[in-house]
């Protein structure tokens, strides 16, 4: 599929971009965020059905943190068996006793001809940014409080599933709002 990142020479058709699924986390919905959902198995069941509902077993997801919290409900395991696609992990600040033990902290892509660099929190890209000389980074932590936000060090993209309605999200979909933004 032109301007998508061709993984593993082809064999990966789609790339997907999800950060902060906080699978398994009832204070997501009640406390902190207050997602739509009146439990933990609703919003469980929901973030898989809309995740299978655009990701097909072929296509490669990037996680960029918080896929689970506690180790209540489904392991990672059990969740990912669930999910359709080949799944990488970057480390999210909840991502150290969940079973998500990944060393991965960031990941630099070509999406459009362009360097993106992949990672969790918004002042890790800020910090990254100019030293790789990187002008745009797709990150997540940050929930529902933005979806693009401009620095002195380039566009941050916030693609945690609060703010693209619970669904994982592709490059082509990320660079035409982007676009429609004018950024």
């Amino acid at each position: 599929m032109a301007g998508h990142f061709e993984f593993l020479e082809g064999v990966c058709k789609v790339n997907w971009l999800t950060a902060d699924e906080h699978f398994n986390h009832a204070n997501i919905i009640t406390r902190f965020v207050f997602r739509k959902f009146r439990t933990v198995e609703e919003m469980n069941s929901e973030l898989i059905r809309r995740h299978n509902s655009r990701v097909k077993d072929g296509d490669l997801v990037f996680h960029l943190g918080d896929f689970k919290l506690t180790n209540n409900g489904p392991n990672k395991h059990e969740l990912v068996r669930q999910l359709n696609g080949h799944h990488v992990f970057i480390q999210g600040n909840h991502d150290k006793n969940n079973g998500c033990n990944t060393p991965v902290k960031s990941i630099v892509m070509f999406l459009f001809k362009q360097a993106v660099l992949l990672t969790h929190k918004p002042e890790d890209a800020i910090e990254l940014m100019p030293k790789l000389g990187i002008k745009k980074a797709f990150v997540g932590h940050v929930h529902d409080k933005w979806k693009f936000k401009k620095t002195e060090q380039g566009l941050l993209v916030n693609i945690g599933v609060d703010v693209w309605d619970y669904y994982p999200v592709d490059a082509k979909q990320i660079f035409k709002a982007i676009a429609r933004e004018g950024l």
